[in-house]
């Protein structure tokens, strides 16, 4: 997986606290990943995955030059006590101090648009249900728990995913230079190619 923003961090975040009595990914059986893909059929994106672009390390899509292709970032959703789902990257440390989480990038400045990162989070200990944020990119708030997803269907896809936070719509913007196009959440306005993205499972990941 690829190192996660660490630099230029305030501690601007929610902690993040799980409705189940004992959360997925820390079980002795494990979670079916999921990654997000581009749902568009009109639009070249139909089908790609999304990856941390290189130079911000936000999401995106990456650029159709790219080779050999970046693997897609793998999560596992989680319920948290708001009704909503927090997703839980792959990797961290061992003694639970770094768990890496999907964070939204809610700029402090007010605009509605919502980039995406990954962060690092905290547990006290195995039973706890509360993730504790450890830091955030400078100039953004960082929100974990505001996740929202259909119900998987007998694919086991997730369609419909979104930033529940306020009603808008994702749209790539090519702003990542040769890397490929940033993944943006807008509040309905500026849309030129929205598009819709779906959880799919990891194949042969069960």
């Amino acid at each position: 997986m690829r190192n996660l923003i660490r630099d230029g961090f305030v501690l601007v975040a929610t902690v993040v606290v799980l409705a189940a009595a004992h959360p997925p990914g820390y079980d002795a059986q494990p979670q079916q990943p999921f990654f997000l893909r581009a749902n568009c059929p009109d639009e070249p994106w139909h089908g790609r995955y999304l990856v941390a672009l290189p130079s911000s390390e936000q999401l995106g899509l990456e650029n159709f030059t790219v080779h050999p292709e970046t693997p897609p970032l793998k999560f596992v959703p989680l319920k948290v006590i708001n009704g909503n789902y927090a997703l839980q990257g792959e990797g961290g440390s061992d003694d639970l101090s770094d768990i890496p989480f999907l964070a939204a990038l809610k700029s402090t400045t007010g605009t509605r648009t919502i980039s995406m990162a990954m962060v690092y989070m905290s547990r006290p200990n195995r039973q706890s249900n509360n993730f504790y944020p450890n830091a955030c990119p400078d100039g953004y708030e960082c929100v974990t728990d505001q996740w929202a997803m259909d119900d998987p269907g007998a694919d086991m896809v997730r369609a419909g995913f979104k930033f529940a936070g306020f009603d808008g719509k994702w749209e790539p913007f090519k702003d990542a230079g040769k890397e490929g196009w940033h993944m943006y959440w807008k509040g309905n306005a500026g849309l030129v190619h929205p598009l819709h993205l779906d959880l799919a499972p990891v194949q042969g990941s069960e």
